[in-house]
């Protein structure tokens, strides 16, 4: 491996071939993650941090290792939790999982070990953050008290704030699920307008900078005491952009909101965000900003719009599907924009079977430059690229 890496020239290699050797590397990595978590547990039994003047065993593995504490301690945990999950061990041995989404899919069987074969289905077809989503709601659906965890998280709420070493601000919150989706409800028009007026000039930066551009411009809106109501983004001709992204969008079974807790398997959280239990989505309910969804209500599934474009009904399910993210395989961006399969222009009803979330740079894709997508029979959604390539993420449970 050492003389294979010291003689590799990309500018010899096709891009193709340059793609082939990138995947080869890719799993070598995660082999080699798995084996280095594998053997760690064993590294540090006979307490070597002793004897080196370490803390514990989490920072003489950072030393040895060159990595963060945090990222050894993480090590560490997957390593222990490894024996209890064997088919996730043996996913995780064979190279097919990420020490990443290995200890997101441990810490929840090690709460649910029933939800182990869909865990690993979700890594197998989802991005770590999806991954992360789905781990969280297992937690939270085996969660014997969500009353105290949720009172646990309060107690940990805190704001940092600092300047870094090159002069830039940096800021971090921890907060309650509702009150985060509150911030980022708050601050949304503001992204979506920052975002919608980079698209049409062209300004092509990441979507993070320019949503960093739409917190300032909130701030700008409140400290100038603007009284007029935030910006709203104007979508362009063709494009179909969300109504109200200041909206909150609680996902509820209807036993549960009526027996006033969850029981185990059933939901309750705010979409896009997270769980929050039964009566914190009640208190939040009096907000006139907040839009529940049923699940035992209406089938959204079936609900057309005579229309050419969505209706509110039909924007709010498809947000509920995607869990407020681009519906593009592997896109974890914010859905800002309503896409139609069928083509905007198409006259008569539209149903929601026709419609998907999509960020703006993939509705840009679709609609400009010859990419296209369709429902598969599972109702996954498959990303067609130009020349026929297809990329495909299953549904989730």
């Amino acid at each position: 491996m050492r003389c294979a890496v010291r003689d590799l020239d990309p500018a010899s290699l096709t891009p193709a071939e340059a793609r082939e050797q990138l995947d080869w590397f890719t799993e070598i990595e995660r082999l080699a993650a798995a084996g280095k978590t594998i053997l760690a547990a064993r590294a540090v039994e006979d307490e070597p941090w002793r004897w080196s003047g370490q803390r514990d065993g989490a920072a003489w593995l950072a030393t040895r290792t060159d990595c963060t504490i945090g990222e050894a301690r993480a090590v560490l945990n997957t390593a222990e939790r490894l024996p209890r999950a064997p088919a996730a061990g043996a996913v995780f041995r064979r190279g097919e999982l990420s020490v990443a989404k290995a200890d997101q899919i441990l810490t929840a069987t090690a709460i649910a070990p029933d939800a182990e074969a869909r865990l690993l289905d979700a890594a197998a077809h989802g991005s770590l953050k999806r991954v992360r989503d789905e781990s969280a709601k297992v937690r939270a659906a085996a969660d014997p008290d969500p009353a105290a965890t949720h009172a646990r998280i309060h107690r940990n709420r805190m704001w940092r704030r600092w300047t870094d070493a090159d002069g830039s601000r940096c800021g971090l919150y921890r907060v309650t699920p509702e009150v985060g989706a509150m911030i980022e409800a708050a601050a949304q028009p503001f992204v979506d307008a920052v975002v919608d007026d980079a698209r049409r000039t062209g300004n092509d930066d990441a979507y993070d900078a320019l949503a960093a551009d739409g917190l300032g411009a909130m701030a700008r809106h409140q400290l100038e005491g603007d009284a007029s109501e935030p910006p709203t983004a104007r979508g362009a001709r063709g494009r179909k952009r969300l109504r109200n992204r200041r909206e909150l969008i609680a996902l509820v079974d209807l036993a549960a909101l009526r027996r006033g807790h969850a029981h185990p398997g059933e939901r309750c959280e705010i979409a896009g965000v997270g769980p929050v239990p039964v009566d914190v989505a009640r208190d939040v309910f009096g907000d006139a900003l907040l839009r529940i969804v049923v699940r035992d209500g209406a089938d959204v599934k079936t609900v057309v719009h005579t229309g050419r474009t969505a209706s509110a009904v039909q924007e709010t399910a498809v947000l509920v599907q995607q869990d407020g993210c681009c519906g593009i395989p592997y896109c974890d961006q914010p859905a800002t924009e309503i896409d139609h399969g069928a083509g905007f222009r198409v006259s008569g009803p539209v149903a929601l079977g026709d419609l998907i979330g999509a960020c703006g740079h993939h509705h840009d894709q679709k609609t400009n430059h010859g990419y296209t997508w369709r429902r598969d029979p599972d109702h996954s959604i498959v990303w067609v690229h130009p020349d026929g390539t297809e990329e495909r993420q299953r549904p989730p449970p």
